[in-house]
Formats: structure tokens, sequence, C-alpha cells
């Protein structure tokens, strides 16, 4: 940190001419003296020099702190005055009330309480944080303090609230009937994750945490409660892909639903005659009423958390993307969908999801694209507005959405955050009277309840009854009957009599488009299915690649000649004709599924390779052009000079096109893409020389396809790339794939890149890879770097010059004063007793223990660090940041730097925990710049007003833990 300015400015009959004002931001330290004022005859007025310099150091960083050195002992009126302009000015944060004990010693108590905004002053400024539709209302009836990181809740027949997070279960209470809850009475400390699933059934609470569904009889008695919970239900839980929602039917059964984690729990099936023997990932599960009779009533959802029952015997649930897949052709966004008992929402493997045409699909409400989902409720009375009354509520944590889906599929945006503060939502439950609650909380983050009701409310608050008594409706025809079988198997077979019956539809002339989908997906059961390949299939290694999951037959195809061949005519000439008919591309779904089943036959048929290539080139979308190329990949014709360049064009116009749609992709990518280009590679192995001669080759985009290349057009490539660079500004992921090539990089565009912070990390490792004395100061400097290869590159080159290593400087002017009394603090005894009171006294606890540490756990610290090296990270903690622990800084597009660990980050955007805990959600359309920090969220200054013996004592009391 340095020193930016400072101001003098003078205090009418200041008391403390010498206290200085401390206001801490990122890469800053703003100081405002208060001096007498005489010493400047022109000083100006010291609260408009304060407000400035709040707003400067606010402007770098959620973290805004004040230094130990203001110590208001005798009067504590100025003191509450700053804090008071803080808040005003919009920069007080919780995490400088949490503070307050260590920087205004015994004054604190009673200047956080002069200070504290009320309940309902937070409740107003949280609300006003989250848009919501017209005709609704949204209020923070709870806020983190309270619930926080809370994952579940649930309301009682009587209005009661319970919510749950981390190690607590309570139950909510408004005290002063605001409104507002105001405490908690704490039913039991569990589950450790907290729970996913709470559900009140009478006097019994029921929630899902612990490896278990638990029963709590009694909860709710004030004179006899039971609060041993019994585990009715053993199954797997806590993680992300475990158990989830647990709700009671309206036909008095239990339904549980969890997710693809939680195979291992199918041998909890034990009725006679299940209608799905061999379940496959996410499964919702029917349970007696007495726990004793488990079956599972629908599969292959990825993970759903949340459930409701909508009309006619089915349940609405909302299923999980896949998001590192996205751009990726078997990339199914998120997904709101209707089951129906025995169906199956097509989730195979990580590189293979059924499209929405698959005839065993549940009915699909509406897609919503990224996100991830968590609460489900069905629309809960007539309380709100009328276009709420027939549908169903979803929630999306990663986006911070309440969607409303009408069972016609019209979708509403209910609620929303406004801005990047956080609105992680969790769960959603009715009110009493018909409002919704809605939970926030999850990975740490700030827990809260918020209350959305109607602007006006409607006087009836009647819930619909649910016509489960209904049988399913839709009987099942001879395709789907032969598919449930076929899916069954454990392990894929061929079916001749299927594939013929497949075929004999394919050949009609007399067929709907249903019709051909639906015998098109009964082929390619017929052949063995998709889904995961494996590694000793005899077509090869390259072709039992993920990539391929989606059009590759987990077996041969070794079907009888006479039917392959016949099944192959069909398909190509459907493709032929509806290509012909050339509207627009609306039969793109069929277009797409005759494709597939091509690829999964496999024919050594170059007629078959042109249509498809053809197809590819009449295709309006980069992602679909993607799935015509990797069905190519499939086809074992002999490859002609011309194959051959229609594939190089391809290869090379697919990144380009997905980057000027701006689509996002993910980690998924570049492996997939490696997959890809080895399957290429084997089936003609001159394309990777056709991709580097390319004229067009030379976007940046384009060196996911170098990740598997050989080392002679890998050079190649840097080589042309770098050429073409020359004069140029170079596209910083293009520099640092020629600084990794193993020859040396002209010293000129090295000093070109050292100019740019965007090129500067590259030009380091162009360096490290062929150092030599000149560049020893550079190196020094890259020692230092937040990229971990940099790091390690720099230090080796380093040493093979002979050159010393630098050790990091402290900006701090009293850290490097505290680490000069290093030596003499190491060698005094400290007294572990009094090091704990040190240590609770500047509430340690709140960053390294807990639901939300930001830093690492303390734990056997002593045996991972010397009594030096915990000295130095104690008072000096930017000097070596964890990977783990180190803050990422974004600067959004209006000019905010906001600061904070990771929670959660994609291609959509990145999801950040400040330093005072809240979190914040900032959309990739609002980042401007995205680095790592050089700096620790730990504030220096932490020791500031210890002795020499205080410090042995908190050292002692870190080596006891």
């Amino acid at each position: 940190m340095s020193l930016v300015r400072m101001y003098w400015c003078s205090l009418e009959r200041a008391k403390l001419a010498s206290t200085r004002v401390w206001v801490v931001g990122v890469s800053s330290i703003c100081c405002v003296g208060l001096a007498d004022e005489h010493r400047f005859a022109g000083a100006v007025n010291w609260r408009s020099q304060l407000r400035s310099q709040l707003r400067f150091a606010a402007a770098r960083s959620t973290r805004v702190s004040l230094s130990p050195s203001l110590r208001f002992a005798a009067e504590g009126n100025l003191s509450l005055e700053i804090v008071q302009m803080i808040r005003v000015e919009k920069f007080l944060l919780p995490g400088i009330v949490s503070l307050l004990p260590i920087f205004f010693g015994n004054n604190a108590t009673s200047l956080a309480s002069q200070d504290a905004q009320t309940r309902g002053e937070r409740s107003i400024a949280a609300s006003r944080a989250v848009n919501v539709t017209d005709g609704l209302t949204i209020r923070l009836v709870a806020d983190d303090d309270l619930v926080p990181d809370c994952t579940a809740i649930a309301t009682g027949p009587d209005g009661r609230v319970f919510a749950s997070g981390p190690r607590y279960l309570c139950e909510l209470l408004d005290q002063d009937s605001d409104g507002i809850y105001d405490a908690r009475k704490l039913i039991f400390e569990a589950p450790s994750h907290g729970a996913h699933g709470l559900c009140v059934d009478g006097d019994t609470l029921y929630y899902v945490g612990d490896n278990g569904v638990w029963k709590i009889k009694r909860f709710a008695s004030e004179s006899a409660p039971n609060l041993n919970p019994v585990r009715v239900l053993e199954i797997k839980t806590g993680g992300e892909h475990d158990a989830h929602a647990l709700r009671k039917g309206p036909d008095g059964f239990w339904y549980l639903i969890a997710g693809n984690g939680t195979k291992d729990s199918f041998r909890l099936q034990n009725v006679e005659t299940p209608r799905i023997p061999s379940p496959r990932a996410g499964v919702i599960w029917r349970i007696s009423p007495d726990w004793s009779r488990r079956e599972v009533w629908a599969e292959g959802f990825r993970n759903a958390y949340d459930f409701d029952f909508g009309p006619d015997q089915t349940i609405d649930t909302f299923d999980s993307d896949g998001e590192r897949d996205i751009s990726l052709p078997w990339y199914r966004p998120t997904r709101v969908f209707r089951v129906r008992q025995g169906q199956d929402a097509g989730w195979v493997s990580r590189s293979w999801k059924r499209s929405n045409a698959d005839p065993m699909m549940p009915t699909v409400l509406a897609e919503l694209g990224r996100g991830s989902p968590t609460g489900v409720l069905r629309s809960p009375g007539k309380r709100l507005p009328a276009r709420f009354q027939a549908g169903v509520y979803v929630l999306d944590w990663t986006f911070g959405r309440v969607v409303f889906v009408s069972d016609d599929g019209t979708t509403e945006l209910v609620a929303s955050p406004s801005g990047s503060e956080g609105f992680a939502v969790t769960d959603i439950v009715a009110s009493s009277e018909g409002a919704l609650f809605v939970s926030v909380g999850g990975r740490r983050s700030r827990g809260g309840i918020y209350k959305i009701d109607a602007l006006n409310p409607r006087a009836s608050v009647e819930v619909p009854e649910l016509a489960w008594s209904k049988p399913p409706g839709g009987a099942s025809n001879a395709i789907t009957e032969a598919l449930k079988r076929l899916r069954r198997n454990a392990a894929p077979v061929l079916d001749h009599a299927a594939a013929e019956q497949a075929v004999s539809l394919l050949k009609s002339d007399d067929v709907s488009q249903r019709e051909v989908l639906d015998a098109i997906a009964l082929l390619i059961e017929s052949v063995g299915g998709l889904g995961p390949g494996d590694p000793r299939d005899a077509r090869g290694r390259q072709q039992a690649a993920a990539v391929f999951d989606s059009c590759r037959g987990r077996i041969r195809p070794k079907i009888a000649p006479e039917t392959r061949d016949a099944a192959v005519a069909a398909l190509l000439s459907r493709l032929q004709d509806v290509a012909a008919d050339g509207e627009d591309r609306k039969h793109e779904v069929l277009c797409r599924e005759l494709v597939r089943g091509l690829a999964v036959l496999e024919p050594e048929s170059a007629a078959v390779f042109r249509t498809i290539a053809d197809d590819m080139d009449r295709v309006t979308s980069p992602v679909d052009k993607l799935f015509r190329l990797i069905a190519l990949a499939r086809i074992p014709a002999r490859r002609s000079d011309e194959m051959t360049e229609r594939i190089a064009e391809a290869m090379i116009a697919i990144p380009i096109w997905i980057k000027e749609s701006e689509l996002n992709v993910d980690r998924n990518w570049t492996p997939r893409m490696g997959e890809l280009f080895l399957a290429m590679q084997h089936r003609d192995s001159l394309v990777p020389s056709r991709i580097v001669s390319s004229q067009h080759f030379g976007d940046a985009t384009h060196l996911v396809w170098t990740e598997k290349m050989d080392p002679e057009n890998l050079e190649r490539g840097r080589h042309k790339l770098l050429m073409r660079s020359r004069g140029k500004t170079i596209d910083p992921a293009i520099a640092r794939f020629i600084a990794l090539g193993p020859d040396a990089v002209p010293r000129n565009f090295i000093y070109q890149w050292l100019k740019d912070d965007a090129t500067r990390s590259s030009a380091w490792l162009a360096m490290a890879s062929h150092p030599v004395p000149r560049d020893s100061e550079d190196l020094q400097k890259a020692v230092f770097s937040v990229d971990k290869v940099v790091r390690e590159a720099a230090v080796a080159a380093l040493k093979r010059l002979g050159a010393e290593l630098p050790k990091r400087a402290s900006d701090s002017v009293s850290i490097q004063q505290w680490l000069e009394r290093g030596e003499a603090i190491n060698g005094l005894n400290g007294k572990v007793t009094a090091g704990q009171a040190i240590y609770s006294a500047r509430q340690c606890a709140l960053c390294h223990n807990g639901a939300k540490a930001l830093g690492p756990s303390l734990s056997g610290v002593a045996k991972r660090f010397s009594s030096a090296d915990l000295f130095r990270a104690t008072v000096d903690p930017s000097h070596a940041i964890p990977d783990r622990y180190r803050a990422k800084q974004v600067l959004t597009s209006d000019g905010e730097l906001v600061m904070g660990l990771v929670v959660y980050e994609s291609v959509d955007g990145v999801t950040l925990m400040a330093s005072d805990g809240h979190t914040k959600r900032i959309n990739v359309k609002e980042i401007e710049d995205m680095r790592w920090s050089e700096v620790s969220l730990m504030p220096e200054g932490l020791l500031m007003g210890l002795s020499d013996q205080d410090v042995a004592n908190l050292l002692a009391h870190l080596r006891s833990l």
C-alpha cells in the first residue's frame, strides 16, 4: 500500500491534536490528520475533507476500515461523528462494526450501540437492492445475524417460520410484531452443512442433512420437546449433488429429490415391481408414510434441488444445466420440467443429455438459460395478482432470479438484484396468508429471508386442490415401450427387431415428424444407445472420447448389413429432402437428429460425408455447425483433398463464429475440442498442417486446436503468430502461447510485451525460458507475480543465473518496524491463556473459523509454519497469500472496484464474498477488468497497540491450536 495523500485539517476545540484517522483501501491508505486549528491558518473544513477521503478509499475497495490509532477514549464524540459520516456516505459496512472493539478499546460497546442501525432501516436498504415485478412488494424480514448462510426454510400450518443453515435449525420470532423477525429460537445445532430440505408435518419437523432424513417430534412444544432427532432414512447429503428437498404428497406419501451424486442410494428401492428397475442420475423418490417402502418415481435429472406437486399426478421441478459445457452441442439450459411417474429427464453423462425431442422426456415448461436451480413452489392460493395463479415459482441461485413459469409456458421475472448486491436465492415457501418467503445464502454467502407480497393483496387465500386422483394421461405407444425396454438394460445390446421396426417407420411416407424423431431414437437405442465410451473399444481411443458421447454408439452398430444400409439410405434421403426444403432451418431439430443417426451408424460413405458437410454450411448457429463437425469425425469415409479442406475451414471458422456471436465457453470447451482435434487427425493426418497454413489462422480462439497439436506444427504456428504481431498489439493469450514454446522469443518482442500489463507475464515467461544476466531485475519482479507458473519460472531462471532471490518489501513502515522486532518477540515466553484473550479480542475467529472463513483454518498452524514464518504472516499478511484465499479484484463498467474471495465463477460472471461477509454478484457484461489481487483481505495493523509480550502470547496461542 502507498500513502497517497494526507490532509491536515483544523478541528475547532480539538482535545486530541495528534490523532489521525486512517481509511484503508485496497491499494491506498488515505490519512486525515486532526491538528490544532492554529497550525495551518488556511485549513478547510475537516468534515468535507474526510468525506472526500472516504469516497476515495471506498472507490477502491469494499474494505474500508479504521486503524487502531483512532482512539477517543476520553470523549468519543468525534469518533461517533466519523462513523456516522461513513454510514451517511454509504461506506459503512458490517465489517467496520465488527472491528470497532479493536479500534476503540473500552468505548467500543457504547459506540457500536449508538451507531447500530435498526432492523427496519436495514430491511429497507436491503429491499431496495432487489427489483420486483409490477404489483408486488419485497421486504427483508430476517437478516444474516439471524439466518447466516440460509439453505432452507419452512412454514408450519400456524404460520411459524423455520430456517436452517450450517449448524443451526431455528424458529424465527417477531417479538414486536412489526413484520420483521428480531430473534430466533434455536431448535438444534445441526445439520453440519445446513438442511437441504425442511418440512413440517403436524408436530414433527423433518430435515434433510447429516447423511439422512431426520425427524424431530414435538419440536414446537414448550413443555416437553423431544430434541433428539431420529433418522428415518439414510441417504447421502452434504454435497451440492446429494439429497435435497422433501415434501409430503397429496397421496400421503413422502417425496424426496436427490441429485446425481446419490447413485449408491438406489439400493434403497424395495418395492416388488418398480417402474424404474435400474435408476440413473438424479431421481425423485416416493416413500410410504411409515418410510418402509421406497421406489424411484422418476429419473435422469442432473441436479434438481426442489420440486412441488402439479396437476394430474405430475411434479414440477427445475433442473440444472451442466454449465461447464455451455456452447457445446450437448449443452442443455436449465429447464422447468413437468414430470410424470416413470419419466426420464435425459441426463446420461457429462457429455450427453438427451434433447427435448426424446420421446421419454418430461414436458418442458420453460428453458431459462444458464443458472443454478434451487427452490420450487407451486402457486400458493390467490393472494397475489391473477397472473400468478396457475404455475410454479423457480429460483436461480447464480443470477439471483425468482421466475414465475405459468402452466402454458410463459415466464415472468418476479425478483432479481438491482445491482451487484448478492441475492443468492436458496429456497421458497408460502406464508400462511399466501405471500412468498424467499431465503438467500449458500456457499458461505450472506443469509437472509425476504417476503414477497402483493401490493394490493386479494381477499381470497384459498389453495386449489390438486387433482391427484386422476390416472396419468397419455397411453404409451409401441416406440416408447421398446425404448423403455432397451434403456433398462444394464449394458448396451444390439436389438435387430427394434432396428427393423425403426427402419420401417423411417422408410414410410405416411408418418409425422414426431414419429420420425421417435424412430430415430429407437434406431439409435437398437444399436447400443448413446453415452460414455469405453477406452477398450476396438474403434480406437480417440473415438471413445467424451466429445462423441452424443453421436457415437456405445458399441459398434453391427446390425444386419441390409438393415444398416436401409437405415442409412432412409436417414440420408430425409436429410437431403429437409435440406432442399430450405425454409430458414425450420426443421433444425429434425436435421440434427437425422445427422446424429447417421453418425451413430458410421457408414463408410462419401455421399453421407458430403451431405452432412453441405448441411454444416447451411446452419445458422456456430453450435449447430460444431455438431455437424463432430458428426463428420464419426464418418470413416476415405478423405479426399476437398474433404480435408472443408474440415480445416470449419475448424478455423467455428471458434471465431462463437466469439463473434458473443457465446460463452467454459472449462470443458478446450478438452473437448482437443479430443475432436485428435479424432480428426486420426481420420486425416493432413488436418493440423492445413489449419496452420490457412490464411485465416491467427485469431486467439484458434489456440484451442493447438492443445493437442504435434511439435512441428506447433512451432510453425508460433512463428506465424509472432511474425503477424510485428508492430501490432498482440493478444495476451497468443503472447503466452508463444512464450511457452521451446524457442527463444526475440528480445525486441519481449521488451514490447513488458510495456503492457496484459502481456507482461508472457514477457517474464519468455525471459525465464532463456534468461540472460540483464534480465535479473525484471525476473525479480516476476517472483511476486500472482501467476504461479510465472513465479516458479522466474525463481528457476534466477537460480540458473546465480542471482539473488528478492524478498517482498513491505510498503508499510509499521510492518518493517514489527519485522525488526520479530527475533526478540519470538524469543519471549508466550502465555497461551493470555494469547487466547487477545485472539478473541481481535476477533481473529471471524475470518479464520466458521462458515464464512475468509482465511485458512489456524488449526495445526504450528505444524505448517515456523515461528518466524507465523510471525511474518501475522504482521504482513500480503507477504505470501495462499492461492485458495487470494482475492479477486473486479472493475465494473460503472467504475466500481469490488474485491473479495471467489464464491462462484463461470463464464457468465463471478460472485465474490467481500471482507464484510456480504456477497457481490457481477455479471460478465458489467466487468471491465478482473484480476487476482496482490493484497490480502486480512488487514494490516491488527497488532497495533500490543506490546512485544502481547504478541508473544498471541503467537503461543496460535501454536496451541
